[in-house]
This record gives C-alpha cells, structure tokens and sequence, in this order.
C-alpha cells in the first residue's frame, strides 16, 4: 500500500542571506517568501510547520556574487528527511555593493491639504537636523537629502508634535534604499490662526529648524 503524501503551505518565511555584512550592503532583497512543504511523513511535516521547532530556511547565498543587480536562486537548507520544499519565488534579484555610510541633512514638508484652512504654520522643528545613512556607494551617491515623513493620516489643526519616520530620498524625492540612523525623529510643528483676508499660503518646510 502506498503511503500518503501530505502538503502543507507556509507563508512569511523569511531569507537567511549569506554576505560579508561589514563589507557590502544588499537591497531589493524580498524580506518573505512562501515555501511549499510536501512528505509522507507527517510528524516532520507539522515539525516544519511551527516556528519553534523548524528546522529548514530559506537561503540566499551572495558571498561569491559581483557587485551590481544580480538574480539569486532562492535555496533551503536543513530540511529534514522525507519532505520536499519548492520556494515562490524561485529567485530574487537584489542590488549589492560596497558599504558606505554618509551624514545628511534632514528636511520635513507638510503638504498644504493636510492644514487645515484658517491655519498657518510659524515653524517646523525637528530634533535630529542631520543623521547618518549607510546603504551601497552608488546608491549613496544619489541620495540627496533624508525626508522626516509626515503621516498621510495626520491633520495640522493647532499646535503639533509626534515622532516620525525617515527617509533617504533622491532630489526628486524618490526613496532609495539605506539605513537611516537613527530612523525616527521628533517634530515640532508651531501655528497660528490666519487672518481672514485671503493671502498667499507659505511654503511649510524646514531643512535646519531645529531644537537640538
């Protein structure tokens, strides 16, 4: 009699990426994946199933790749006797290069639809003016400055203060990928009833208010 095959889905698994961290930084790497689990035996398979008692991962091996945008097999190791494993994707591609790191400035912009009418901001302070990033030379290079990121869900109707996120951005304001440190900081936004008469709103960004 021929034994039953068992499958089983796992989703949000993440990637083991094997480089020399102290000398390269890698981007693009998808942080999760779903691996596809099939076998007789079905102790091992429920095993596989639980974080806590997994034994398989999920690896991305950079250490011999060149620099630039390369595609990586997706490969699982540790994965005991009798099971199968197919991961989706099968590769990824990623951007690696040599690591540096570079202070820059850090500038906050409230957009005008998030004031609300009748309000003027006086001032924007931020906390951390500058801070350092680290990501690959080139993309380094392109970084033109680190937004502070005003909350979409956030409304200026009075006086405002919170942490927020960072950025690193191009000139266009595009994100580009770095580790920004640190990654928060806090904002200080000051304002003032404006005067009935219609005049022409100010631009509310700040690149060196600053409380520190």
């Amino acid at each position: 009699m021929s034994s039953e095959t068992y499958t089983n889905t796992l989703t949000n698994i993440p990637i083991d990426a094997k480089y020399n961290d102290k000398k390269y930084f890698v981007s693009g790497l998808t942080s999760e994946v779903t691996v596809f689990l099939k076998g007789s035996n079905r102790v091992a398979l429920a095993s596989e199933m639980q974080p806590g008692t997994r034994k398989f991962r999920v690896v991305a091996d950079l250490r011999k790749v060149k620099e630039g945008t390369v595609e990586v097999p997706l490969i699982v190791e540790d994965l005991p006797a009798g099971l199968t494993a197919t991961v989706e994707p099968q590769k990824v591609s990623v951007k690696i290069g040599k690591k540096a790191k570079k202070s820059f400035a850090v500038r906050a912009t409230i957009p005008d639809n998030q004031i609300v009418d009748g309000i003027t901001v006086t001032d924007i302070s931020l906390e951390k003016t500058k801070v350092e990033v680290t990501s690959d030379q080139e993309t380094l290079s392109r970084i033109d400055h680190v937004q502070a990121v005003f909350p979409s869900s956030e409304v200026i109707s009075g006086n405002y203060s919170a942490t927020i996120s960072l950025n690193a951005v191009d000139a266009q304001g595009n994100i580009l990928p770095g580790l920004v440190n640190p990654s928060e900081t806090r904002i200080q936004v000051t304002t003032k009833s404006s005067s009935s008469t219609s005049s022409s709103s100010s631009s509310s960004s700040t690149s060196s208010s600053s409380s520190n």
